[in-house]
């Protein structure tokens, strides 16, 4: 009797501490979601208030609808003249059709190419996040830029892997500036050559389409983006480490010091076999760390990625907690960088377990 109970007794911790670490993800989750509805409810409840649309889509479906004369002067639009593409494309229909046309096309684009790498389940969380949200509601680019990059990263055919890397790039380059590092680490040069073809392809087809003059325009232009976004106090709401520098006082160049971090943890990421998710949130939080402006509705992707982190049980109670101030997008810029260095940490680890075994004793 009196053993039965020692040994019930030793087996009890490890008992409590499962079910302690099953509250913490759970509870992780549960707040993350809470937090990222505020914001959410103040973006849809102005526009409801207001009896106006406030969404980025009034920009996109103008830059569709607008003749060409007009477009990188009257609207101010950064995104280069490959861009175009996609945003001529829903120009064609009237506003509502065309903004519930845009939303549909991009779920479905991210949903598809996310069935890759998460389950179903973190999928169908991953749409109530505050980022998917916010970009559904006011119509950004997020979801197709995403949805490229993680058909280029789960792809195993190089020729598909640059191409659709290169298809992201031209359209929204600060998302992929992780993506050199990672090719290069993987040693693969043709998807290079293919990123660089393609990136060639669609730049010399834009000018074709759109004239030359539309880049000289957007190149002129281009430089009275920072000052819009300063002006506004927009720098403030960077995601990243230049967020966190800025918002602390200190001047924007600062965020170089996430440079070195960001860079080792993509090189150490996909210079070795990972999972295919835990390469996408290395790729953009590297990313996020390496530009000086990122947004919370430019990490609907990762949301979906971080969502599926913090329904994996195996994953360490750290891991939870960066994945979960990630979703929140609240503390997103504290999550990303605590997500780069514990992602760098465990593929380091992973790298000098692996050298160890490969080297003869």
């Amino acid at each position: 009797m009196c053993g039965a109970t020692i040994a019930a007794t030793a087996e009890a911790p490890p008992i409590r501490k499962g079910r302690g670490r099953e509250l913490l993800r759970l509870g992780l989750l549960a707040a993350a979601l809470l937090i990222g509805f505020v914001p959410v409810l103040r973006f849809i409840g102005s526009m409801l208030w207001f009896h106006n649309f406030l969404g980025d889509y009034q920009v996109f479906w103008g830059i569709g609808s607008a003749p060409l004369a007009w477009v990188y002067g009257y609207y101010g639009f950064p995104y280069p003249v490959t861009a175009l593409f996609l945003v001529r494309l829903f120009g064609l229909l009237p506003f509502w059709p065309s903004y519930v046309a845009w939303g549909l096309a991009s779920s479905v684009s991210i949903a598809c190419a996310s069935r890759r790498m998460i389950s179903t389940g973190a999928l169908a969380l991953g749409f109530c996040t505050s980022a998917m949200i916010s970009v559904l509601a006011g119509g950004q680019t997020s979801l197709f830029i995403g949805a490229l990059i993680i058909a280029g990263l789960s792809s195993r055919d190089p020729r598909w892997r640059g191409i659709f890397l290169a298809a992201a790039a031209v359209m929204k380059p600060q998302s992929l500036l992780a993506a050199p590092i990672a090719l290069i680490a993987e040693r693969n040069w043709r998807a290079i050559g293919w990123a660089i073809a393609t990136a060639v392809v669609l730049i010399v087809l834009s000018a074709l389409v759109f004239g030359l003059d539309t880049w000289v325009r957007w190149a002129i232009n281009l430089n009275r983006f920072p000052t819009y976004l300063t002006t506004r106090g927009i720098d403030l709401q960077d995601v990243g480490a230049y967020g966190i520098v800025r918002a602390a006082g200190l001047p924007g160049w600062a965020f170089v010091v996430g440079i070195p971090p960001a860079i080792a943890t993509s090189w150490l990421m996909f210079c070795q076999n990972t999972k295919l998710v835990d390469r996408y949130v290395a790729f953009v939080c590297s990313t996020v760390m390496l530009s000086p402006y990122t947004m919370s509705y430019d990490l609907a992707g990762l949301s979906l990625a971080c969502t599926a982190l913090l329904l994996d049980r195996e994953r360490s109670a750290l891991t939870w907690v960066a994945a979960a101030l990630i979703v929140s997008s609240v503390f997103a810029n504290v999550g990303i960088v605590m997500m780069t260095g514990l992602l760098g940490y465990e593929a380091l680890s992973n790298f000098r377990t692996s050298s160890s075994a490969a080297s003869p004793r």
